[in-house]
């Protein structure tokens, strides 16, 4: 969350500069620039910055902000990221780590493994080379939902998921646990081909859908969403404040 105030020097100053206007106005006028202000950094800047830094982010990730507006008594707007979504992921789980750094949260993918009783309580599920990415990429949802469906259909009466972690066969070709022989890690894969020795390339006949690790990944800071705030409200405030207040005074001082 960051807020758009009645502070700092250029907008006091612009504030302050006003004359001719009976001062009743200028609380309204305030609270509509700081509104406005906020509301273009949360549609045009931020995703703007998002398309920069991540690549080619998905319209859910672009959509992801909120505005609570100003108002005369509290002259502060303020730019937030969503904290609930319906059926699916917060954006504030998988946007903080973005903008403040370090460990990302558990998925809702994750969870289902958990629930599976293959992926233990601590664990993260990591993408592997043999699963297929979209043009966002991020892991197809159509091939996650088929995996989890294999995972429903053999789940574990140990929570700790230690008979899977032996070798748990699976629908489609999968498999839950370590491969036998080098030190592959713990994970799904997929059987490709007969028995026999492999090309090198995605571990022989066998592939890693997901890589299971303790360790949660981390993220480094990626999405300078104060500084973008902050430069968008140096920018438009004067702009905003000049309109709102002249659209007053055009319609008789009413707001």
């Amino acid at each position: 969350m960051i807020e758009v105030r009645h502070s700092g020097a250029s907008i006091a100053d612009v504030i302050a500069s006003v004359r001719g206007v009976q001062s009743y106005m200028v609380p309204y006028a305030t609270a509509t620039a700081l509104t406005r202000t906020a509301k273009h950094a949360a549609d045009k800047a931020l995703p703007d910055e998002m398309r920069s830094v991540f690549g080619n982010p998905v319209a859910y990730t672009l959509k992801s902000l909120r505005v609570e507006p100003a108002t005369k008594d509290s002259l502060s707007a303020r730019v937030m990221v969503k904290n609930t979504a319906a059926g699916g992921v917060a954006p504030e789980n998988f946007l903080f780590p973005q903008v403040e750094g370090g460990s990302r949260k558990h998925k809702r993918a994750e969870a289902a493994m958990r629930y599976a009783g293959v992926l233990r309580a601590g664990q993260f599920a990591m993408p592997g080379a043999g699963l297929s990415m979209d043009a966002n990429g991020n892991v197809k949802g159509a091939e996650v939902r088929t995996i989890l469906t294999a995972l429903k259909n053999i789940r574990a009466a140990s929570s700790t998921g230690i008979k899977l972690r032996k070798g748990g066969r699976l629908k489609n070709d999968l498999f839950v646990g370590k491969p036998r022989g080098g030190s592959r890690p713990d994970g799904i894969w997929r059987r490709e081909g007969g028995s026999g020795q492999g090309k090198k390339e995605g571990y022989g006949r066998i592939r890693p859908l997901f890589i299971f690790t303790s360790q949660a990944p981390q993220y480094g800071r990626r999405l300078n969403f104060d500084g973008v705030v902050q430069r968008v409200a140096q920018d438009r405030f004067k702009v905003e404040f000049d309109k709102a207040l002249q659209a007053m005074v055009a319609k008789g001082g009413r707001a």
